[in-house]
């Protein structure tokens, strides 16, 4: 591991949080309490949407969740479709399943109140090592310094680790130990998080803005544009392949049914569709399919790309009459904007058309 220079890492802190005093972003889950703390169900709120989610797309949801449930007790009194519905557009809904079986055990267990301890944290559903330090560190100010992209990738540069960084996973946590502040922790926090939106960026960073480029061994080696380090072979985007099927009837309504409660957009509404496959020869046609038989016409193809994998779909449509599927749930397709149905089902809904 890097020797740490000790006037190094204070000075760094010193520079970052003189930045972030005057560079903050005004996020609305740091909304400070009249006790100079943040409030810890913004913070946990706003952790669960931020997974694998820009800030920028989670701060109008955000402020839509809040007010709709402002406050422990009123989001752990909804049901799980509920949340589900609300977070179609979010993307990996196990999130908010997650986020609701944590707010009822916090409100079971915990009196209402976010836990201020590690090891409860951290058993709770969809809580692991990130975000437990996130919130500790963000809303109560603990000494810990929550390694998000942000960080690893200033991190990375500030000590020229040129390799993957999920192979310097070890390397990375024992520098970040050096940088956690007894007393401003949260603003240590987040002005390293500001600091690599604004001024480290993963590309083109700014060099010439830096306040600690000095310290910096990418920039001293010219090779701040090559760290993070990428294995474009490990990166390449897998594909998955289904074929879609748009059954309507004669009073303008969609067959639709339920996901699994398990694996993608579990237990959320979709149109019938085939497993999704690697390879497309894998492809066996649903069941809807087989009792329409040949009725069904094709309409198109197109690729809806998730942040791991590009899904390839053939979209198919047939009208048949509604009592042909009577035991089936249909919905109008004038409801389909708010039925809380993943993007995925309504781009394909409005594909077919």
């Amino acid at each position: 591991m890097p020797i740490l220079n000790k006037n190094k890492d204070q000075y760094i802190q010193r520079f970052l949080l003189k930045w972030y005093e005057k560079n903050k972003r005004e996020l609305p889950w740091r909304n400070i309490k009249p006790n100079n703390q943040a409030n810890a169900y913004y913070v946990l709120v706003s952790e669960f949407m931020l997974q694998q989610t820009t800030v920028n797309t989670v701060i109008k949801r955000f402020n839509e969740f809040i007010k709709l449930w402002p406050s422990i007790d009123k989001l752990g009194r909804i049901s799980e479709n509920r949340i589900l519905r609300f977070w179609s557009g979010l993307g990996y809904y196990n999130r908010a399943k997650n986020l609701l079986k944590t707010i009822k055990i916090i409100s079971r267990d915990f009196k209402s109140k976010v836990p201020q301890h590690y090891d409860r944290l951290i058993e709770l559903p969809g809580v692991g090592d990130y975000t437990a330090k996130a919130i500790l560190g963000i809303a109560y100010n603990h000494p810990v310094l929550p390694l998000d992209a942000n960080i690893k990738r200033i991190i990375a540069r500030l000590y020229g680790i040129k390799t993957l960084l999920r192979l310097n996973k070890k390397k990375i946590e024992d520098i970040a130990s050096q940088y956690q502040s007894l007393n401003k922790a949260s603003d240590l926090i987040q002005s390293f998080m500001d600091y690599g939106s604004a001024i480290c960026l993963p590309r083109n960073p700014k060099c010439d803005e830096c306040l600690i480029e000095k310290f910096c061994e990418a920039r001293k080696k010219n090779i701040q544009h090559l760290i993070p380090f990428k294995n474009l072979s490990l990166e390449k985007k897998k594909i998955k392949f289904t074929r879609a099927y748009i059954v309507v009837n004669n009073r303008n309504e969609i067959l639709v049914n339920r996901r699994k409660s398990s694996g993608m957009l579990a237990s959320m509404l979709e149109v019938p569709n085939d497993q999704w496959v690697n390879k497309k020869k894998l492809l066996e046609r649903n069941a809807i399919y087989e009792k329409v038989g040949n009725k069904f016409k094709y309409k198109r193809a197109f690729t809806y790309s998730f942040s791991h994998f590009d899904l390839d779909i053939d979209i198919y449509k047939t009208v048949v009459k509604k009592k042909m599927f009577k035991d089936h749930k249909w919905m109008k397709t004038n409801q389909i904007h708010i039925s809380g149905m993943p993007t995925v089902m309504k781009q394909i809904i409005k594909k077919s058309r």
